[in-house]
């Protein structure tokens, strides 16, 4: 074991020697290489100092003698440029006056050509002019044959026009005659049936208005036995509170009662000639319920009786109709007061009501119309239009304002 370790140490020791000695002598050629190599650069450099050196003579030199012969040429060539616009100058005239000849004999060929070319023109032209002017007289006669002949046909047009004309005029009579009593046959068939809706609608009203009368009773009569028990209570009351002393004392005067106003119609409208008379329009009477109070019996006040009014009437603005002024009665009570009888002035009818009963007698108007006839601006007749229309009173049918029952008629 230790003789290997001796071997290997030994071999390592002869492997660190043959390193050192290559190093050494590496280092040995590097340096030689080194200064060869800077040997040869510096006598390169010299090389080239001297091949420039040269370069310079030589170009110097070849300068001089490239000078100097540039110099002796400039003369001849001088000369010879001279010698030589001097030979194109003279070239040059001769062929100018050369063309200038040829072009004088070309010009007289030319003129001599044009001028027969010139003569040619002017007869064929003189021909052409002879051409057209006849077949300009054959044209105007032409048209003249074309004139008389169209003449001719619109006599003969005329003529049988005239005769189509007398054939057929009797024939359009007649056909206008049969049209306009066909017209006259429906309008009376449509006043017919206007007028039986009519009656049927007035039928309607009147029964509507019945019925809505015998309401009206009715609730009257309720407001009495109302009123009937009210007074049985409070002189039951006075009884109890006050004995029989302040019963004689404290009996209820009566009650005015209120009337119900008496119905108005509206006016009927002499119908025009070929016209029906239009019907009054249907319009919903509100009923007032009339409220009792009841009224100590210390005091027996006047009654306040507040009157019904009824339904303003479909009045015209150019034809003035009766208004029933609403009337109420009061019956005059057992103890000393006032009778109050409500006469209130009539109301002015309001817009709705006048452009309402325009539209019925106009059977139907358009704004601008409207406007003009009622003397009224534009927004108010919008407005009292737009209300119609709201209430189903008045419907628009191509810008035409109608009544809703000559609509549907």
């Amino acid at each position: 074991m230790t003789a290997l370790y001796d071997q290997w140490q030994a071999a390592r020791q002869l492997r660190q020697s043959e390193v050192v000695d290559r190093r050494d002598q590496v280092s040995t050629d590097l340096e030689r290489w080194q200064a060869d190599r800077l040997a040869h650069a510096v006598q390169l450099r010299q090389d080239l100092d001297q091949l420039m050196a040269d370069l310079r003579a030589n170009t110097t030199l070849w300068l001089a003698q490239t000078t100097a012969d540039r110099a002796a040429q400039i003369l001849p060539r001088q000369q010879a440029r001279q010698d030589y616009i001097q030979q194109l100058q003279a070239d040059t005239e001769l062929l100018l006056a050369n063309y200038q000849g040829d072009r004088e004999i070309s010009a007289a060929e030319v003129r001599q050509q044009l001028e027969y070319d010139c003569q040619v023109l002017q007869a064929t032209v003189s021909e052409l002019r002879l051409e057209i002017a006849q077949e300009l007289r054959q044209v105007q006669q032409q048209v003249a044959n074309i004139q008389a002949q169209t003449a001719v046909d619109l006599a003969g047009y005329r003529q049988e026009q005239a005769m189509v004309r007398a054939e057929l005029l009797p024939q359009l009579t007649a056909y206008v005659e049969d049209l306009q009593v066909q017209v006259q046959a429906t309008l009376k068939d449509l006043t017919a049936v206007r007028q039986q809706a009519a009656v049927v609608n007035q039928e309607q009203r009147q029964s509507d208005r019945a019925a809505l009368t015998d309401s009206v009773d009715a609730m009257f009569t309720e407001l009495a036995d109302f009123r009937h028990q009210l007074q049985a209570q409070r002189a039951q009351l006075s009884h109890v509170v006050w004995g029989g002393a302040a019963v004689a004392q404290a009996a209820p005067a009566p009650r005015p009662v209120a009337t119900r106003p008496a119905v108005t119609s509206v006016p009927a409208r002499a119908a025009a000639p070929g016209k029906t008379a239009p019907k009054a329009a249907p319009k919903p009477v509100a009923a007032k319920a009339v409220s009792a109070r009841v009224v100590p019996a210390k005091a027996a006040p006047a009654a306040k009786i507040v009157p019904a009014r009824s339904t303003p009437a479909k009045v015209a603005p150019a034809a003035a109709a009766t208004r029933s002024a609403p009337v109420a009665t009061a019956v005059a009570p057992v103890a000393p007061a006032a009778v109050a009888v409500a006469s209130p002035a009539p109301e002015p009818p309001s817009l709705e009501e006048v452009v309402y009963n325009y539209l019925h007698l106009a059977q139907g108007a358009r704004l601008s119309e409207i406007e003009t006839e009622l003397g009224i601006n534009r927004f108010q007749a919008v407005d009292a239009l737009r209300s119609l229309i709201q209430k189903d009173l008045v419907v628009k049918q191509d810008r035409t304002y109608l009544v809703q029952e000559e609509a549907v008629l």
